[in-house]
């Protein structure tokens, strides 16, 4: 069993850390580990950032203290010269933003290889989609949600990534509870998945900012399934002690 999304975030970069979730994995039946972390973690991909607007969203970014990207090959290096009583695959999750393709391509191409890659769309209209409630409520919710999915659909067309990341992460602020105008668009989305046989995930992290249910609802799941989309299971855990968090909840289709 994999847990295919797993975060360092400020816990350092040691073997101890790498051991404590091995350890935690083991201990919910998981055998694979993917561990990753996000792009604004990192110098190199500073450019990203750079066309946020929203005064809150700027004010978020502007917090974090970017390190050198080389400081996580080196311990990736040194994480795989050790050996494991499970996998361990090490990725990146990329914010994608559909005006800065050509140069993170680009930027992605000069680095060395990674296991995988995960796109994930945080952010649209300069402002960031998960950070806070009152970010989302300037916006009109249903075209909010179609920016979303068009960027998601971007996204997959890319062909960048492994995996696309948390698909639905548009409904921590943004629910639309018309299903006449959110399931259309979960069906496009999934036949634009099914297109170009992209993997996505059922991410049970919502539940860390207090969401109701882990995961995708009931109704997407039967959309994907219906267009063969194919998703895993994964905790997007921030710290070891949440590595399979809510897995007995969350299906996988894989």
């Amino acid at each position: 069993m994999i847990d295919g999304h797993i975060h360092f975030n400020k816990q350092p970069y040691t073997l101890e850390i790498v051991n404590e979730m091995v350890k935690t994995a083991l201990s919910k039946g998981i055998d694979e580990i993917w561990l990753l972390d996000h792009t604004h973690k990192f110098k190199e991909f500073a450019f990203l950032y750079s066309t946020l607007r929203d005064d809150l969203t700027v004010a978020w970014y502007q917090k974090k203290s970017p390190i050198p990207i080389q400081e996580y090959f080196d311990f990736i290096k040194e994480v795989k010269s050790h050996e494991w009583p499970i996998k361990i695959k090490f990725g990146l999750e990329v914010c994608y933003f559909p005006e800065h393709e050509k140069q993170l391509k680009e930027v992605l191409n000069s680095l060395p290889t990674f296991d995988f890659l995960i796109g994930s769309v945080h952010f649209e209209f300069g402002s960031g989609i998960d950070i806070k409630k009152e970010i989302c409520e300037k916006y009109d919710i249903i075209e909010f949600n179609k920016e979303y999915f068009k960027i998601e659909e971007q996204a997959i067309k890319s062909r960048l990534f492994t995996v696309i990341g948390h698909p639905d992460l548009i409904k921590l602020y943004s629910n639309i509870s018309n299903t006449e105008i959110y399931l259309p668009m979960i069906e496009h989305l999934a036949s634009t998945f099914e297109q170009y046989n992209q993997l996505t995930e059922n991410n049970s992290g919502l539940v860390r900012h207090g969401f109701p249910y882990p995961g995708l609802s009931e109704q997407v799941i039967k959309v994907f399934k219906k267009h063969h989309v194919k998703f895993h299971r994964s905790s997007d855990a921030h710290e070891a002690k949440d590595i399979g968090r809510c897995f007995e909840e969350l299906e996988e289709n894989i």
